[in-house]
C-alpha cells in the first residue's frame, strides 16, 4: 500500500511538502508587511507606474512632470522617508531604500554605463555576468553619460535590453539568467544632476540552479553547479523561477557638484515556483543591502583601476582563445578543489562532481570564463582576498 500511494501520488506529496516547508521559513505570521498597503502619495505612485510604463521602446516617452514628484521624494532627508513602502502590485510587495555613495555621480556614469566595461567588474556580489543586446541607444550611440551630465536642456532617454545572470542568492542557493528591457534619463532637478535607470523583467528566468557562495560572501567568490534545484536543506529538488521583477534606481548629486552621490532604489520581484511568489519586503531589501555592499567596495576605493583599463580588460578577454583562458584558471580550479573537500557545501555530489580533478574550469563556457578572471582581476586590484593562487 505505501509503495503504490507514493508511487501514484509522490509528487502530490514532495509538492505539499516543499509547500509546507516553504511557508514555515519564507513566511512570518501576523507581520505587518503581509497585509501594509504602501505608504507613498498617490503622485509619488503614479511617477513610478508613469516610469514603468515608459521602459519598453515602444512605450511613451517619459513625461518629466510625471517623475518630478518622484524625484522630489527622493531629495527629501532620509529620514523622511525611512519608513516608505511602495505599493504593492501584480508582481508583489514593493521595497524601498536609500543610501549614500562616496563617489562623484560623473565617476558612477563613467564605469556603470561604459558598454565595454564588464558588468561584473563593477556589481561583484550581484551579478556573474552583463551585458548590453545588440539594438540597445547605448551600443548604437554610445553616448558618453559622464560627459553630458552638467548639459542643461532637454533630458538625454537611452533604451535598451540587457542579459544578466545573478550571483546564487544567499539565502536559496539559487542562480538565475533573464534578460531586461532599461530606460536611462539623465537629467537635472533642483539643480542637481540625476540619472534614473528603470528596468522591466522581459520573461521568467532560467530555472534556478544551484550556486553556492565561497567563504566570506564579501569577497565575491561562487561556484556554479548546472544542476537545477536550491541549496535549501529538503528543497534540494525544487524548480524555482524569477518570475517578474522591476527597478526604479536613482543616483544623483547630493550637492551641486559634490563628491558624494544619493541613491534610492524602488524594486519589485516575484519569484518562487509553481508560480507561488515567496518574496517579501525583507528579501528584497536583503538583496538591496548585498548589492549594494559590493557596489560600494567598487566606487568607493581608492585602488579602483581606471576605467579605461577595464574597458581594455574586457575586449581583449573576449579576444582571447578559449583554451588559454581555460589554461590560466588551472591554479584557480586546484585550490577550489581544495577548498571543496573541506566545505559541506561543495562537497556534496552536486558541486564535488565539477570540482573534482581540478575541472572547474573545464566546466565553464567562454563567457563564463571571462567572467572568472575579471572578478579575480577586480579582487586583486582592489586587494581583497582570492583563491586563484
Amino acid at each position: 500500500m505505501p509503495e503504490r500511494f507514493f508511487s501514484r501520488y509522490g509528487i502530490v506529496v514532495r509538492t505539499l511538502c516543499a509547500f509546507f516547508i516553504l511557508c514555515c521559513l519564507l513566511s512570518v505570521p501576523a507581520r505587518a508587511e503581509e497585509v501594509e498597503s504602501g505608504t507613498l502619495s498617490a503622485d509619488v505612485e503614479a511617477g513610478l507606474e508613469g516610469l514603468l510604463a515608459s521602459v519598453p521602446r515602444q512605450g511613451p516617452v517619459p513625461d518629466p512632470a510625471g517623475y518630478a514628484a518622484v524625484l522630489d521624494f527622493v531629495f527629501r532627508p532620509a529620514a523622511e522617508t525611512a519608513t516608505a513602502r511602495p505599493g504593492k502590485t501584480e508582481q508583489g510587495f514593493g521595497a524601498f531604500t536609500r543610501d549614500t555613495i562616496k563617489a562623484p555621480l560623473a565617476r558612477i556614469l563613467r564605469y556603470c554605463y561604459d558598454p565595454d566595461i564588464p558588468a561584473e567588474a563593477v556589481y561583484p556580489s550581484a551579478l556573474r555576468r552583463g551585458f548590453w543586446l545588440p539594438g540597445s541607444d547605448l551600443l548604437k550611440q554610445r553616448v558618453a553619460l559622464w560627459d553630458k551630465m552638467a548639459e542643461k536642456g532637454e533630458p538625454v532617454v537611452l533604451r535598451g535590453a540587457e542579459f544578466e545572470e545573478i550571483t546564487p542568492d544567499s539565502f536559496s542557493g539559487c542562480y538565475y539568467s533573464y534578460k531586461l528591457d532599461r530606460l536611462l534619463i539623465l537629467t537635472r532637478h533642483q539643480g542637481r544632476a540625476v540619472l534614473i535607470s528603470v528596468s522591466r523583467q522581459q520573461a521568467p528566468s532560467t530555472v534556478g540552479r544551484k550556486g553556492a557562495i565561497v567563504g566570506d560572501d564579501r569577497n565575491w567568490e561562487y561556484v556554479y553547479s548546472p544542476v537545477t534545484g536550491s541549496t535549501m536543506r529538503g528543497l534540494g529538488w525544487v524548480n524555482t523561477y524569477m518570475y517578474d521583477s522591476s527597478t526604479i534606481a536613482v543616483f544623483y548629486e547630493e550637492t551641486p557638484g559634490g563628491n558624494t552621490t544619493g541613491y534610492a532604489l524602488f524594486k519589485w520581484v516575484k519569484a518562487g515556483w509553481s508560480n507561488l511568489n515567496v518574496v517579501k519586503r525583507s528579501h528584497i531589501l536583503a538583496g538591496s543591502t548585498r548589492f549594494l555592499s559590493g557596489f560600494k567596495q567598487v566606487l568607493e576605493s581608492d585602488k579602483l583601476p581606471p576605467a579605461e583599463e577595464l574597458a581594455t580588460l574586457g575586449r581583449n578577454l573576449r579576444r582571447t582563445p578559449e583554451t588559454e583562458l581555460r589554461k590560466a584558471l588551472a591554479t584557480y580550479s586546484e585550490h577550489l578543489m581544495q577548498l571543496g573537500e573541506k566545505d559541506s557545501v561543495l562537497s556534496g555530489s552536486d558541486f564535488w562532481s565539477i570540482l573534482k580533478d581540478a575541472g572547474y574550469a573545464e566546466t565553464l563556457s567562454r563567457d563564463e570564463l571571462v567572467s572568472v578572471h575579471i572578478k579575480n582581476y577586480m579582487k586583486r586590484k582592489l586587494g581583497k582576498p582570492g583563491i586563484d593562487g
